[in-house]
Formats: C-alpha cells, sequence, structure tokens
C-alpha cells in the first residue's frame, strides 16, 4: 500500500470509494491477528477496528487486490487477473462493486461483485460467477475467525448499503474450505449446488495421478502407438503469442466438434470468449504459473490435445480441454494430457489442483468430487421472497444432473432440439 490510506487520491486513480464506515464506532488501527480460539471477547474488540469500503472498478481495487493476493485464501477465479480479463472482454454487465475489509490500511478480505438489476431485482454476484468453477471470499488466514458467526452477515449487509441497496447476494459453488481454512459464507444459509467440484492436493514427492503401474503401462503402451502413427508425443505450454494462437484455434476446432456431438453451443467460440482466453494466455506469458495458460498435447507436429487453465499461487485449475475426434480418438488421449499436463503442474510448484465443475467419470483418476454449496442471501423485502425461488431452480438443476437417467434422457432431448432449429 506504500503508507497510502485507503481511499487516498493514489489509491483512487480510475475509481472512486463509497463510505468507507467503521463496523464500530471505535477508531481504525492494524492489531495483532486473532486464533480461531480467542476469546469472543477479543475477538469482538479487533472486529470492532475493522472497516468496509466499496470501490467502483476494478482498476480502483488492484492496490489491494494485488496486496492480497500475498497473503490471502482464494480460488483462481477470485485472482484480479482472471478477473480483469473476463470483465474486460465481455463488458460491463451491471454496477461494479469492489468489496474491501481493511484492517487499519491493510486489506485482509475482498469481494469483486457486480450488481445487475433484473426482474426488478438488484441481483449481486461475483464477477465472472458464469464461467468460473468457485465462489469465494477473498481473506486473510488471520482475519478468518473474525468473520465467524453473525459477523459476516453484518459485512455484507454493510456492503449492500454502501452500494446503495441490493436484494439478493448470490453465490454459487462454494467450496466448503480452502487452503485449510473453512468458507465463513457457509454460516449462512446453504444448500449443495448442482455439480460437485473435483479437487486434489499433494504432498512434496506425490504426482497427482492415481494409476496403478496396470494402468500406468496401458497409458504408455497408448502413448508409443500414437507415436509410431504420428510422431513424438509432447505436450508444451504455450509460449509466444504465435504459439498461443495456434494452440488456441486447434482448441476451437476440437471444442465445436466435440460439442456439436453433444448439441451444445459452443459458447468458447463467441467473440467475448475467445478474447478473454487470447489476452489472458498473453499477458501472462514469461510468467512460470500464468493466470491463462494453454497447454498442446503434440504427436509430431499435429495438436492432438489441448487445455486451458490458470495458476493461482501454487494451486492450478484445469478449466477446460479438447481432444482431436475422429481415428485418433482411439488412442485415448484425454489420459495422455492429463497425465502430462499434471506433472507439468507439479515441476512448476503446483501444490494442488482442480479439475472444475461436473460429473465425468475421467477426473476421478487425478481428483476426487467434493460437494459444492450455492447460497441466495435476501437483503430486501423483495430478496426474502425471490431467494427460495432461485434456491428452488438450482435445486431442480441439482436433481436433474445428479440423476444419470435423468440427466442422460435430458442431454438426448438437448441434442434433438439444437439438432431441429439447425
Amino acid at each position: 500500500m506504500n503508507g497510502q490510506e485507503p481511499g487516498s487520491a493514489a489509491m483512487m486513480e480510475g475509481g472512486t470509494a463509497r463510505g468507507g464506515l467503521a463496523l464500530a464506532a471505535t477508531p481504525a488501527g492494524r492489531s495483532d491477528s486473532v486464533q480461531p480460539n480467542a476469546p469472543s471477547a477479543a475477538i469482538e474488540q479487533h472486529w470492532a477496528r475493522l472497516r468496509v469500503e466499496v470501490l467502483d472498478s476494478i482498476e480502483a481495487a488492484e492496490a489491494p487486490w494485488r496486496t492480497l493476493e500475498r497473503t490471502a485464501l482464494f480460488t483462481p477465479y477470485q485472482s484480479y487477473d482472471w478477473i480483469v480479463h473476463w470483465h474486460a472482454a465481455r463488458g460491463a454487465q451491471g454496477q461494479v462493486a469492489i468489496v474491501v475489509l481493511f484492517d487499519g490500511t491493510e486489506p485482509v478480505a475482498l469481494l469483486p461483485l457486480e450488481v445487475r438489476r433484473s426482474l426488478g431485482l438488484r441481483r449481486a454476484m461475483i464477477i465472472g460467477t458464469s464461467i468460473g468453477n468457485s465462489d469465494w471470499l477473498m481473506m486473510t488466514p488471520e482475519v478468518a475467525p473474525l468473520l465467524a458467526g453473525g459477523r459476516v452477515s453484518r459485512l455484507l449487509v454493510e456492503a449492500a448499503r454502501q452500494v446503495g441497496g441490493i436484494d439478493l447476494l448470490v453465490f454459487f459453488d462454494q467450496p466448503a474450505s480452502w487452503g485449510g481454512v473453512d468458507n465463513p459464507l457457509l454460516a449462512l444459509p446453504h444448500q449443495p449446488g448442482p455439480n460437485h467440484f473435483y479437487f486434489s492436493a499433494r504432498d512434496a514427492a506425490a504426482s497427482f495421478d492415481r494409476f496403478d503401474d496396470k494402468r500406468l503401462g496401458n497409458l504408455e503402451r497408448r502413448r508409443r502407438k500414437l507415436a509410431e502413427a504420428m510422431g513424438p508425443v509432447v505436450l508444451r505450454m504455450a509460449a509466444s503469442v504465435a504459439e498461443i494462437d495456434r494452440v488456441h484455434a486447434a482448441f476451437l476446432e476440437q471444442r465445436a466438434a466435440r460439442f456439436a456431438q453433444q448439441g451444445i453451443a459452443n459458447i468458447f467460440a463467441e467473440p467475448h470468449f475467445v478474447r478473454f482466453m487470447r489476452d489472458a494466455a498473453i499477458d501472462a506469458l514469461g510468467s512460470e504459473r500464468p493466470s491463462g495458460v494453454f497447454h498442446a498435447l503434440y504427436a509430431g507436429d499435429t495438436i492432438v490435445a489441448t487445455s486451458f487453465g490458470t495458476f493461482a499461487g501454487t494451486h492450478y485449475s484445469q478449466y477446460i480441454n479438447a481432444t482431436a475426434a475422429g481415428d485418433i480418438a482411439k488412442f485415448r488421449l484425454i489420459g495422455i494430457l492429463m497425465h502430462d499436463l499434471f506433472a507439468d503442474c507439479a515441476r512448476r510448484g503446483a501444490l494442488s489442483i482442480d479439475m472444475g465443475l461436473g460429473d465425468f467419470a475421467y477426473k476421478t483418476d487425478w481428483t476426487e468430487p467434493r460437494t459444492v454449496h450455492d447460497s441466495v442471501i435476501p437483503l430486501s423485502p423483495v430478496g426474502q421472497v425471490a431467494a427460495p425461488v432461485q434456491l428452488a431452480l438450482r435445486g431442480v438443476k441439482r436433481a436433474i444432473k445428479q440423476n444419470p437417467q435423468v440427466f442422460d434422457l435430458y442431454k438426448r432431448l438437448r441434442s434433438r432440439m439444437r439438432g431441429a432449429q439447425a
């Protein structure tokens, strides 16, 4: 923070703060961190020294955001680089409201919200939640015990007041914990999300895959046969603009073919998504653990599989992948791609990985399914009416996705309807 008080001209270049109200009428100041088993009076005393500011642009929040990234717990989908590139590519969808909790001059928590009005409701969601894999309150481990109990509600109510009124706060697909710290937002009413989140951690010596010798032998045999048919098989991270563009083009072609088989529109070919992935990867060139990165599996000179992912510290999230169709699919390319990809991530210092949302059998070779949670928090009388409806819709989605027979029927109907529209 370079000694700047939050709200100063230097910090606020490109945006303005709203409010800056302390959570209680006591002087702000830096205090020692409070341990989880600290007496409640000490926690309340520390809490009283914290204050909330709501910044009205992503750029205005960059300084505290970058500071927090050095010490906070967050999934890749709350990183500054992920969100700033998505927001730039997608365009504003509502009022930006970056909620920052300060302890003196130090940021200790952050929620990057966007407030949209629809059907007469002002609904606040984390920016990019529609394409992310996990909503999370970005926070330092030391502030987590302060947010326990009803205090997280006070943070949200104060943020809503500064924004100018919010009917619903919506958080989807929240992990129960991250980095060994429980999710304080789950002190509020919540329910299981429609999909599982696939996650794995490793110790310093272990690999991410769980193959026994037989399965590893089968994978290596497929790799040899692929090399005999097409040339040496090697995974490479795209390391130049030209290589990013080549891998991106292969990804779009492979993903389009797969979506066509499933009867799904290819959202990754939409202009804003193309821009987002390309800009994020180019901006991160040269980083050992990039916030946006393409990998490609080559067989000879041919790209046979692709992946786009994101690092946040020592965590890697495998966001989306694609494989070539046709005769080459017999080599079960996804296994070779993932095995080599996660080995590369381990070499780069990744201690944990995820494969995002969605139940696919191949994910269990590297990760385990975890339940994630939805919260729809009403903050007004009209929100009280709308919240159960939104939760019910998410509940129906979960019921469909977690019943294999029903979900299979849904996919067949979707494919037929898309075919009829073509």
